[in-house]
């Protein structure tokens, strides 16, 4: 199986503390997806602008592909959604030529939805409009090119910063157990396609 990882650093092993703990690695291993059957290409603090450039570096012909973005767009950059949605659809329409399966990914909430929680790390209440915005326009994205949709922000919820068995670290990076469960739900979802 050739596997294409696209995205930013949640399918990344940095922290994890565990090498091939990322997402995007696990996944590889439960797909047969090993050496040069596998190109990570995903990077820590990857936006929407470097993955469309990234979609150059892609060799071969994908049987699956996994794409996590948006987040850094929003939390790290301030881009509005308005920007950030017609680039994930470009990398979509891109994507969608390759007529392999595509793993989309909403962008998950280390708060759980509570605003409080956000504003002690640095992330403002002012952005859950936009935050949801950004998740309703990831799964219309996924809807139109028939990809498959990993809601991400469904799966982790419960499992925030404060929850006892958070999925973080450093408030927005996923720890091993929450990178085991994306790479769960990917290999849930191909094999359900």
């Amino acid at each position: 199986m050739r596997y294409v990882a696209l995205g930013d650093s949640i399918s990344i092993d940095a922290y994890t503390g565990v090498v091939g703990g990322g997402a995007a690695s696990q996944f590889a291993v439960k797909v047969g997806a090993t050496g040069a059957d596998f190109q990570d290409l995903t990077r820590d603090g990857n936006v929407t602008t470097a993955a469309t450039i990234d979609l150059q570096r892609i060799q071969g012909v994908p049987e699956v592909i996994t794409l996590t973005i948006g987040g850094n767009d929003l939390l790290l950059v301030g881009d509005p959604v308005g920007s950030i949605l017609p680039r994930i659809g470009e990398i979509a329409e891109r994507l969608a030529q390759f007529e392999c399966p595509v793993i989309l990914n909403t962008v998950y909430d280390p708060t759980d939805g509570d605003d409080a929680v956000g504003e002690s790390a640095g992330i403002s209440r002012s952005l859950r409009p936009e935050y949801d915005t950004l998740n309703a326009g990831i799964k219309e994205i996924a809807a139109r090119h028939a990809f498959m949709l990993a809601d991400l922000e469904q799966l982790f919820h419960g499992h925030g910063v404060q929850a006892p068995d958070t999925w973080f670290v450093q408030v927005i990076e996923p720890n091993l157990a929450g990178a085991t469960a994306i790479a769960n739900e990917w290999h849930r979802l191909l094999n359900a396609g």
